[in-house]
Order: C-alpha cells, then sequence, then structure tokens
C-alpha cells in the first residue's frame, strides 16, 4: 500500500517496504585507531593520526575531525552529528542561532549513533531505515592528501578492520563502504580485493586532485618517461572482477593542509567570493561540482565502455542536475567524437543508465517530480548525521505530496540499492513513531517559530545577528 497516514493524531506515516540509507555517516571515532597493526604504529603517526582532542596529518598539520571538543570552546552542536530522529533543517537552523549552548545542550545534540551501532540502530528504527550504508566523514577529506604510501595503506586496511568490527552488530543492517589508499595503484587493487572479501558491497574514492593525482588515469603519460606511475586500470578492472561498486563520495574542501594548487572544482565558488568581501561557504556547490567534473569526463572519454562490467554510485552531490548534464554530454559525444581516446559506442545518457545510480536527499522536489527519470537509478540517503540530515518518513511524505506512485517510491528508497548492491532487503520498522519528548530549550514547531521561519527564510527580512553565521573553521567543518 502507498505510504499513509493513520486517522489518529498525531497523524503518523506508515510503510510497507525496506528502507535502504544509501549514504549515512560515521565520525571516526578513536577506536579506527586501535586496528592499526603494531607493526604500522610509526607509519600512520606520520600519515594521519587522531585521538579524542586532535587529529593530525602527515606528522605536522592540525586538521578538523578531533569530535565534540573542537566545538565547546564556541559553544556550538556538532554539525556532523545533530541529525538524528525528529530531526529537521529548520529546527537545526534554529538550533543553530542559539549559539552559545550549554555544555548539557551540546551533549544532547551530539547523537552517540553517529558514533557507535547500538545508538545508531536505535535511531535507525526512529528514522523509519531499516538497512544502510556506513560512510566515514572527515577521514574522506583527509585520506587523499597522505604522503606515505605505506602509512595510507596501513590506515585503510585498520579502517576497513574495524568497520568490520562495527557492522558485526547488526550484520543484516548495518553494511560498510570502504576505503581504499589511492596513493599507490597495487596497494589500492590489493585493498579492494580485500573489501570483497569483508563482503562491503561498496568502495569509496573520492573524485578530487589531491596532491596531483586525480583518480583516473587509465594510459602512461609518455611524454613524462622518468615519472611514471602505475596507472589505475587495473584498479576499474577489478571493480569489474570482484562486483563491488566505484561508490563516487563528493566533499567540501577544509583547506587545512598548505598547498599551492586548486584541487577540487568547489573551491571556485569559494575562492571568488572572498574578493568581494563576502564569505561563501565552500559547500555551496563543492559537492555538486565534483560529481559533474568527474561524470562528465567519465561519459564523455568512453571510460564505461571500457569498463562495461562496472557499476557505479554517485553519493552526497543531490541529483536534480542530472537531466541537463547528462543531455549536454550526449550532444558534446557527438560533436567530439574524433577526439576521444577510447572507443565508446554507447551514448553517455545509456551507459549513465546502464551502469550507474545516483544518491538524492528527501528534500529535492524536483526529483519527485520528475520521477520517471529517477525511477530506476534513484538512491535515498538520510545523509545523517550531518546538519542537512533528515529521515525517511520526510522524505515519504514529499514523495507523497508529489504524487509518486507507490512501487516508484519503494524503489527509489532502497530497492534501487539492494539491486546494484547485490543486498536482501528485509524490513525492521514499519511505522513512524510519535514525536519524541524534548527538553524545554529544544524548539518547538509552534506558530511562533512559524513566524519566526517565516522571517528567516526572507532574505530581506532576516538580516545578519551575532548567532547568524558560523565564522570559526571549527563551525564549519564537520
Amino acid at each position: 500500500m502507498v505510504a499513509t497516514r493513520e486517522r489518529a493524531e498525531p497523524a503518523r506515516t506508515t510503510k510497507d517496504f525496506p528502507v535502504f540509507d544509501c549514504d549515512a555517516h560515521v565520525q571516526d571515532p578513536e577506536e579506527i585507531w586501535n586496528f592499526v597493526d603494531s607493526k604500522d604504529w610509526d607509519a600512520v603517526k606520520r600519515s594521519y593520526w587522531k585521538d579524542s582532542r586532535r587529529a593530525v596529518l602527515n606528522g605536522q598539520w592540525q586538521v578538523s575531525g578531533a569530535g565534540q571538543h573542537q566545538y565547546e570552546e564556541h559553544g556550538f552542536y556538532h554539525p556532523g552529528s545533530i541529525a538524528g530522529p525528529g530531526m529537521n533543517k529548520r529546527v537545526m537552523r534554529k538550533l543553530q542561532r542559539m549559539v552559545p549552548l550549554t555544555m548539557e545542550q551540546m551533549d544532547y545534540l551530539n547523537h552517540k549513533g553517529s558514533y557507535y551501532p547500538e545508538p545508531r540502530l536505535r535511531d535507525m528504527d526512529l528514522m523509519g531505515i531499516d538497512q544502510v550504508l556506513i560512510v566515514p566523514t572527515t577521514m574522506l577529506v583527509h585520506l587523499p592528501y597522505v604522503k606515505d604510501i605505506d602509512g595510507a595503506r596501513a590506515f585503510a586496511r585498520a579502517y576497513n578492520n574495524w568497520l568490520v568490527d562495527y557492522c558485526k552488530a547488526a550484520p543484516e543492517r548495518l553494511f560498510g563502504a570502504g576505503v581504499l589508499p589511492l596513493q599507490n595503484a597495487f596497494h589500492a587493487t590489493e585493498e579492494l580485493k580485500r573489501v570483497k572479501d569483508l563482503k562491503f558491497p561498496v568502495a569509496l574514492v573520492r573524485p578530487f586532485d589531491a596532491h596531483g593525482r586525480y583518480p583516473n588515469p587509465l594510459f602512461f603519460d609518455i611524454s613524462k618517461p622518468s615519472g611514471r606511475r602505475p596507472t589505475l586500470d587495473g584498479l576499474f578492472k577489478t571493480f569489474e572482477e570482484t562486483r563491488v561498486m566505484l561508490g563516487l563520495h563528493t566533499f567540501t574542501m577544509f583547506g587545512e593542509e598548505p598547498r599551492t594548487t586548486l584541487d577540487a572544482p568547489g573551491e571556485l565558488v569559494m575562492k571568488t567570493g572572498q574578493d568581494t568581501g563576502r564569505f561563501v561557504d565552500p559547500q555551496t556547490m563543492s559537492f555538486v561540482f565534483e560529481a559533474m567534473t568527474w561524470l562528465s569526463q567519465v561519459l564523455l572519454s568512453g571510460f564505461l565502455d571500457r569498463y562495461p562490467k562496472l557499476k557505479m554510485g554517485i553519493f552526497e552531490s543531490n541529483a536534480t542536475w542530472m537531466p541537463q548534464l547528462l543531455e549536454r554530454c550526449d550532444r558534446l559525444f557527438k560533436l567530439y567524437k574524433n577526439e576521444r581516446r577510447q572507443k565508446a559506442t554507447r551514448l553517455p545518457s545509456e551507459a549513465f543508465y546502464d551502469q550507474c545510480i545516483l544518491a538524492f536527499e528527501g528534500d529535492e522536489e524536483l526529483v519527485f517530480r520528475r520521477w520517471n527519470i529517477y525511477e530506476n537509478i534513484g538512491i535515498w540517503s538520510s545523509d545523517a548525521y550531518h546538519h542537512d540530515g533528515a529521515d525517511a518518513w520526510q522524505a515519504m511524505r514529499a514523495m507523497e505530496k508529489a504524487e509518486v506512485p507507490h512501487p516508484v517510491q519503494a524503489k527509489l528508497l532502497g530497492g534501487n540499492a539492494r539491486r546494484m548492491y547485490g543486498i536482501e532487503g528485509k524490513t525492521f520498522v514499519t511505522q513512524e513513531p510519535p514525536p519524541l519528548e524534548r527538553p524545554a530549550w529544544f524548539p518547538k514547531e509552534d506558530e511562533a517559530f512559524e513566524k519566526w521561519w517565516e522571517a528567516e527564510a526572507n532574505p530581506r527580512r532576516h538580516g545578519r545577528t551575532p548567532a547568524t553565521h558560523c565564522h570559526t573553521a571549527a563551525q564549519r567543518t564537520y
């Protein structure tokens, strides 16, 4: 049956299909480093090391990711741990205006499910999520910048071993996305084979140019014979052989490692905005630009025809831009066919629909209104516990409002992801729970709240207040 509302008050949504959350984050807890083999401690310490108060990259740069401590001095909630059960973007916006918060308030908002499996499972029940793909957070930013190839390999092994242990808490509900040490093609290929043995359905790659190593070299550069490095052709062939999905997970740029190059296309937004005297957050377009840049190269180069059995998923990048990009790539594919180095027989749109899936979030109304385009390729992500995350119930209500057919809802909210991952769907929760009891200080969505939101959402009314914007690096990052 279609997701419905009960007549009894308060109205609650129900479902009769299993929901798979294709992109939910873990806050890289310190326990990961307990899985580093003793013989690799020195290599990992000089690469990427973290304790409860700080994270250090390449033995010298202190970077984000040390947990709640980096926010406490500002009285700010942890934006990578806030979006749990019953949260929505309006409430989280109101909480942002309440800075500074007390220690008790910050602890309440720092959902423990963003660190540990048992509280996550309780939150999943409340959020209408039956199964989930576990994805790391700040490590996605920092790991590509590790210089020591042995340290990168050892850390990737430690993280993947920790993730196996994490998912053991509920093997029918928790599924891991492994990481690869792309600093060395051979190491990455070896770890991908191990990812397959660990039964992870996805291995993650971030599509940006850390250390001048964009993750797509297929051929040797004959103009630089002395600097030839192994290409990633063998890695992509191993993705085909293992049937592990290549997961492209984009992110924002923190800029915490001194560098002279522009490594990610999303940085252009921040760079051009700085000269005007106005702060432009790199998150505005960084996720989307990274995905579009990678996908344009993949579709126009014939990459997917070179690896016809490759499965690829694009995460954390929204989805409304995809139809326009495919249409443009189809035109350019024909126009520049003589410039392609790699033989290609399918139009970009055909290759994409054959081999790819694309994540969307629960408030992307254009996806729901054009559901026929996304019916077989769209996969829903909560993006919990990040500050723009939301639960499955909210996504269902948005789909109902857009009149998305029930069978299509079932595909978008889990069927497509499970098909590509090769996972059996199982239902553990069928009804939205009653509203949670909240502390007295927690924002209430009453009449006064609605008036506040009307002003807040109007750029000509809400203006700038002392608590309106986050100016410190600690407040901007996850």
